[in-house]
């Protein structure tokens, strides 16, 4: 199916479903995302006590950002204990997508699991909070979306503050964390590569380490997301916004040499993505920001990021 005329369809029409490969159903990213439906009412139930067990679970907590109930994926290391403290990654997913496909559909915690069996990263905490089709932008002071249950909506409120203080803090007093920046780090997939770029870059006190994954970084070019009445219009409406919101823009403006920064994108993207992340490594680079960044063989797609899931982890959470 990919690279038929109705795939292109939905693609232009959500601007950035995630388009998980056929290998990994539960994306179904190309029958419109009808399977991780981002816009699905949070759970109308009482927060529920989590766990303080090894293993991934599923959690529902209040957010006063939002004044909604949101959900959180929650992924402790084997030997978790109340008497060890540890990092925290937060790992953001794509848009169409939800936050139980980080670990569904990319297989993360078998990664860290397996790198934490074989020494080469720290036990560490994996989150993955639900971020909807949102940029993680605080695009309004309160929570709207428009057609809701359609897996193409926007969702505009206070998701920068949702994420950096709501989520953290209910992280950090809920689990036995590290509760410190330079052991917290945040990276994502697509709209969440956008998202932790632009998040780690104004909140660079809050974490220290910030990974793009086929990030979302657009530059003139917006015929793949609607043109000038698309996409643009919800991130950028004017060019004073864009200056506050775009991760490359706050790169050339704010101090970041103490934030390790990882960019890597597939050479066959089809958003070109890759000529953003370039631009961002340049621009980073020049200013003495220890940054990397890999083009590497690769589609905007679920293969592409499970197939260098390793090397994300070791970025994050790697031993010295």
């Amino acid at each position: 199916m990919k690279g038929s005329q109705g795939f292109r369809r939905v693609l232009f029409q959500i601007m950035l479903c995630t388009s998980l490969s056929l290998v990994m159903p539960v994306f179904l990213l190309l029958e419109g995302c009808s399977s991780v439906n981002s816009s699905e009412p949070a759970a109308d139930k009482a927060e529920a006590t989590p766990l303080q067990t090894p293993g991934l679970q599923q959690l529902t907590f209040r957010s006063e950002a939002l004044d909604q109930d949101m959900r959180l994926s929650i992924y402790l290391p084997e030997g978790y204990n109340t008497q060890q403290r540890y990092p925290v990654l937060y790992f953001i997913h794509g848009y169409g997508s939800r936050e139980s496909d980080m670990f569904e559909g990319l297989k993360i915690q078998q990664n860290a699991e397996q790198l934490i069996k074989d020494g080469l990263i720290e036990p560490l905490i994996i989150v993955s909070p639900q971020m909807d089709n949102s940029y993680g932008l605080n695009s309004s002071p309160v929570y709207n979306v428009n057609n809701p249950g359609d897996p193409s909506a926007l969702y505009r409120g206070r998701y920068e503050d949702y994420l950096v203080k709501d989520v953290v803090g209910y992280v950090d007093t809920h689990f036995n964390t590290r509760a410190d920046r330079k052991s917290r780090y945040i990276g994502g997939v697509s709209m969440g590569g956008f998202i932790s770029l632009h998040a780690a870059f104004l909140h660079s006190d809050v974490f220290s380490k910030a990974g793009g994954h086929s990030p979302a970084l657009f530059l003139d070019d917006w015929s793949a997301v609607g043109g000038a009445n698309g996409l643009i219009q919800f991130l950028y409406p004017t060019e004073a916004l864009r200056q506050e919101r775009d991760p490359i823009l706050l790169a050339e403006k704010l101090e970041l040499t103490d934030m390790g920064v990882y960019l890597d994108c597939g050479a066959e993207d089809s958003y070109r993505f890759f000529e953003g992340a370039e631009k961002l490594y340049t621009l980073l680079k020049d200013k003495g920001v220890p940054v990397e960044y890999h083009l590497r063989a690769g589609q905007h797609d679920g293969d592409y990021w499970m197939g260098h899931m390793d090397e994300y982890l070791q970025f994050y959470a790697g031993k010295k």
